[in-house]
């Protein structure tokens, strides 16, 4: 009867173990992808992040609007491009009120996300700095800084790809990688996802501004981060062990 009851106890604590498990991975703590539509407070020039449209602005610095902070520097990448702009869209919603020219509707010309999903979204500019194809061309090159935080383990992935060896993790923590982090070509509205390690900052450039498949609009790349649930099993493992070791003090009598 006792190894019965134990049986039973046992079974108890797994279960509650797997419970907190199941909360802290749907909790998403490591998103880097805020779960609302409007322009990142970016890095253009100097270090002051700022935002240049009418969306709303995004501060990922501040934890009430981003669930996990960060800065984020837009960089140059192509002599006919300026430094692009980056999003969080959900297409299920048009947006159109986002001013210079950026229309974002539930349809989009090139890249288009499942519905219902936060994406990041860059927003390609000419060398003049106007925003190209009406918003619609979402190519561009930015570092994710998380502040002096070390990311155990961050999983990207990358929407609709066309293009080979363009689409890359250029660097991590200040260093290209090795090997390569390069996507691969796929086909229309593909997903691939790519893992960094010990991540401090990294280095991403997203889409093709001189596709050979699309020569006059290029490859456009949307990209989100994948929450890791790996990375919270030991909560579930401790919530086990913390009920054993409850166990095993009351039964010594502390």
């Amino acid at each position: 009867m006792q190894k019965v009851m134990l049986s039973a106890k046992i079974l108890a604590a797994a279960t509650f173990g797997l419970s907190i498990l199941t909360f802290a991975s749907t909790a998403s703590a490591t998103n880097l992808v805020p779960n609302i539509e409007g322009e990142i407070k970016t890095i253009f020039n100097g270090t002051t992040p700022v935002c240049l449209s009418n969306a709303t602005c995004i501060d990922t610095t501040n934890a009430a609007q981003s669930p996990f902070t960060y800065k984020v520097t837009s960089n140059a990448f192509d002599p006919k491009f300026g430094k692009s702009l980056l999003f969080v869209d959900n297409r299920a919603t048009a947006n159109t009120n986002y001013g210079l020219g950026i229309t974002f509707g539930t349809t989009d010309a090139g890249t288009n996300t499942p519905a219902g999903e936060y994406w990041f979204r860059p927003v390609a500019r000419d060398k003049n700095d106007k925003v190209v194809e009406k918003g619609q061309l979402e190519i561009g090159q930015f570092f994710f800084d998380f502040l002096g935080k070390e990311v155990d383990s961050l999983t990207l992935e990358l929407f609709d790809v066309e293009d080979k060896d363009i689409t890359k993790i250029l660097k991590v923590n200040g260093l290209a990688p090795s090997p390569a982090i390069v996507a691969a070509a796929g086909a229309d509205g593909n997903r691939q996802r790519v893992t960094i390690k010990n991540v401090l900052n990294f280095q991403i450039q997203l889409g093709n501004p001189n596709s050979a498949k699309f020569p006059t609009t290029g490859d456009g790349v949307a990209m989100r981060s994948v929450p890791e649930p790996t990375a919270v099993i030991s909560l579930g493992a401790l919530a086990v062990a913390g009920m054993f070791g409850t166990r095993q003090r009351r039964k010594m009598g502390v």
